[in-house]
């Protein structure tokens, strides 16, 4: 799975909310390093159960990934028990000058969607948030 989601070794990589035990060691195999919990970053995966945890998510961690990062957000399958809408995030993600670029399945019950900012935007500075 961390491979599918695009970690390497050495990234500086936080992991938010219970994604799980499986998928946390995953991640961290695949870095050959510990998470960290501050300063800049090149990967963030978050466990998002909310539009306002989504938009709180994005706005957080944006000051702190560097324009090459990317930003995954690990939410429920539409049709199961607290599915959130992707296509709302998706808006959510402009405003702080993020584009989605990818999903996968992580399980059964569960998928993630990655957010990035655009090629064209990089290098300019963060956006007001």
């Amino acid at each position: 799975m961390a491979a599918k989601l695009g970690i390497e070794p050495g990234q500086r990589v936080e992991v938010c909310g219970d994604v799980g035990p499986a998928l946390r060691r995953e991640v961290k195999q695949a870095l050959e390093r510990g998470l960290v919990r501050s300063g800049s970053l090149d990967g963030a995966i978050v466990l998002v159960e909310s539009l306002e945890e989504a938009a709180e998510a994005l706005a957080r961690l944006r000051g702190r990934l560097r324009d090459t990062g990317y930003a995954w957000f690990v939410i429920r399958k539409r049709g199961r028990a607290g599915h959130v809408d992707q296509m709302r995030m998706v808006l959510l993600a402009r405003h702080v000058g993020m584009i989605d670029n990818k999903t996968c399945s992580i399980d059964d019950s569960r998928s993630a969607i990655r957010f990035v900012v655009p090629r064209a935007r990089r290098g300019q500075g963060r956006p007001a948030a």
